[in-house]
């Protein structure tokens, strides 16, 4: 089981560039993908999803590609006719808007240094690159999977111990059902008492509002499904396969049964058990969300 949170980061030193790629991911019922990189290396987001898939079903992913090219000294000047070029062009603007043309040296250095970056960063084909980038790309996958998985780990544990909560005050709430008709059936006497009326324990009557009131109160399909449900929950947090859709299912079909047999309580203290395991389901749900 993995949960949907991490981190991953793999780094690369090649002979043009060196490269750092951060892959961090939140939960989400599907897959969203979210990809920075180079403009000049766009068409390399169709590349990064298709192997990231291969890695994970679900999740809202960022991806950023951060690339360092190196340059040696033949990079480090643009050609004098580009620099010529772009003064022109910087002069041409400077007269069409009345500004005053008085270009420093400063300005000079500028207008290379964006000139040697730009070349610097197209020189390097997208397609070339992605032989050196899928390799470092798919260790930073590794390592967020690595992550995942390890806090998916914590969250197993903490699922098992609630889910074992739910367990036990349905248990309670079974034995509070069991004895309720019993419970319903000596209140009853005891006010008939109060009132003074003379009736036999075994009266038809006595014995048929007893039943009526047993039958509208009965949880017993309600427990059993209560009890099946836990016990699937159980199962599934076992399984080597991404779970969270499965187990946020359960977690609906338990609440579903909850609400019910909340509906059908007819004293205070199964009426209580009800309200703790709601409060208790809450809890694994928003767990539940952050599963793959």
């Amino acid at each position: 089981m993995k949960s949907m949170t991490g981190f991953g980061r793999a780094s690369a030193d090649y002979s043009d560039f060196s490269i750092t790629i951060d892959v961090s991911s939140v939960n989400k019922k599907g897959l969203e993908v979210y990809v920075s990189v180079l403009r000049d290396w766009l068409p390399m987001e169709r590349m990064i999803n298709a192997e990231l898939k291969k890695f994970f079903s679900r999740g809202k992913f960022n991806i950023s590609v951060s690339v360092d090219f190196k340059r040696g000294a033949e990079d480090l000047f643009a050609s004098g006719d580009s620099i010529a070029e772009a003064l022109n062009v910087l002069k041409n603007l400077c007269l069409k808007n009345g500004a005053v043309y008085t270009p420093e040296t400063s300005t000079v250095l500028e207008i290379n240094r964006m000139l040697c970056e730009n070349t610097s960063q197209t020189k390097t084909d997208w397609q070339d690159a992605w032989e050196l980038v899928c390799p470092v790309f798919v260790s930073a996958c590794e390592n967020l999977d690595k992550m995942r998985e390890l806090e998916g780990e914590q969250l197993k544990v903490d699922l098992q111990q609630r889910i074992q909560t739910i367990q036990t005050l349905v248990d309670n709430a079974q034995q509070v059902a069991k004895d309720t008709p019993q419970n319903y059936k000596e209140q009853l006497l005891q006010r008939i008492a109060t009132l003074g009326l003379e009736i036999d324990c075994n009266d038809e009557r006595l014995l048929k509002e007893v039943c009526f009131f047993a039958d509208k109160c009965d949880v017993a399909e309600e427990i059993t499904r209560l009890n099946s449900h836990t016990k699937q929950f159980l199962q599934i947090l076992n399984s080597t396969e991404a779970v969270g859709r499965k187990l946020d299912f359960l977690c609906q079909e338990i609440g579903r049964e909850i609400n019910t047999t909340a509906s059908k309580a007819n004293n205070i203290e199964l009426t209580k058990i009800t309200l703790d395991l709601k409060n208790e389901l809450e809890r694994i749900r928003e767990q539940v969300q952050n599963i793959e």
